[in-house]
């Protein structure tokens, strides 16, 4: 950041304000994440770069959801779909496309959410993007499990899972794995969702991540409830 400001390099500024708000949203220091967006936000305006403007709306729609503020969140989704159309970045569009959809499946919109979902799959298939692919179908398990439809559910999460694996990006395994468990436990099939929720676990322990805890919650209450009275 230091050495962009002294180049004077508006864009490589706004980068590297973003990548440091990433490591904040990490760190759970959501005002200094804000703050670095916004700042990267006016550069990215100020230097006319479009592409990287959708960039951070996109990665401001994220730190709404870290608050759960679904509504806003779909607000910079949206902004981020608008500006990557603009600029001509089909991954972005991909990006905010599934972004739009899941804020909509958070808002109780699930009909929405499959019909975003949908078109960014389509684009990340013609760009052969696995992880992009990774994060829709994980959406669009959501959206299933809204309307529940747990088969469909299912089959998107378990997709999920094996795209990731496939991108080595442990923390969106455990993600699906966590999600797969939810419904799993939506269908009845108690035993599945134990599984699926300890290989989550076993991926959150070794990364030492505080989701760790949701996890064992949801296997605590799943043991609750299994557990005989008396």
């Amino acid at each position: 950041m230091a050495a962009a400001a002294r180049q004077g390099d508006q864009p490589a500024q706004g980068l590297a304000l973003r990548k440091l708000a990433q490591v904040y949203m990490q760190l759970r220091r959501l005002d200094d994440a804000d703050s670095d967006l916004r700042h990267a936000l006016d550069l990215y305006r100020q230097a006319g770069d479009t592409a990287g403007q959708a960039h951070t709306e996109n990665s401001l729609s994220q730190l709404c959801d870290e608050r759960d503020r679904p509504a806003e969140a779909l607000d910079h989704a949206a902004r981020a779909l608008d500006l990557y159309w603009a600029a001509g970045h089909a991954q972005g569009q991909g990006q905010a496309l599934n972004s739009v959809g899941w804020y909509h499946a958070r808002l109780g919109e699930p009909q929405r959410a499959l019909d975003a979902c949908q078109q960014a799959l389509t684009i990340f298939e013609e760009l052969d993007d696995l992880y992009g692919q990774a994060a829709t179908s994980d959406s669009l398990g959501y959206a299933h499990q809204q309307l529940g439809d747990q088969t469909r559910a299912i089959a998107c999460y378990r997709k999920a899972v094996d795209l990731s694996r496939d991108t080595g990006q442990l923390q969106y395994v455990s993600m699906a794995l966590t999600h797969l468990g939810d419904a799993y436990r939506d269908s009845g099939e108690a035993d599945a969702a134990r599984t699926a929720w300890h290989e989550a676990l076993r991926i959150l322990d070794g990364m030492n991540h505080p989701s760790a805890e949701q996890v064992l919650s949801k296997l605590a209450a799943l043991d609750s409830h299994a557990a005989p009275n008396g």
